[in-house]
């Protein structure tokens, strides 16, 4: 009998630490859309991610900052798989803004020299 209470315990404890968060969710199915080439579909989880973050923005932790910045990062680079630049260079401004990383920085330098390589609209006509 003591067994099946500590087994209990153990499984009780496995399930409470496993637990994911909304935003952690909408984080992993943005990603799995946009390994399947759903792109939309990606967009429309990380900005999920975006609002759900954005409600309390006084509260954000590290780690909900470190998600939130992800988020951002993530879809700047939908937005630029969609050729969308104007709106991913927004986006990775402010991932970038959240955490000034490495990745963040080189992804934004990226997104503004495909802004600055694209034709501009008035040189088209």
């Amino acid at each position: 009998m003591p067994i099946k209470k500590i087994l209990v315990c153990i499984l009780c404890l496995f399930l409470f630490f496993s637990c994911k968060s909304d935003e952690e969710l909408a984080m992993e199915r943005g990603i799995q859309y946009f390994e399947w080439n759903l792109i939309d579909k990606a967009i429309f989880e990380f900005n999920h991610v975006i609002h759900l973050l954005s409600i309390y923005p006084n509260e954000l932790n590290y780690e909900k900052i470190q998600l939130l910045s992800r988020a951002h990062h993530n879809l700047a680079v939908s937005y630029a798989k969609k050729k969308w630049y104007d709106d991913a260079s927004k986006q990775a401004r402010t991932a970038f803004d959240l955490v000034p990383s490495k990745e963040n920085r080189q992804v934004l330098e990226l997104i503004q020299n495909k802004l600055s390589s694209k034709p501009s609209k008035e040189n088209s006509n």
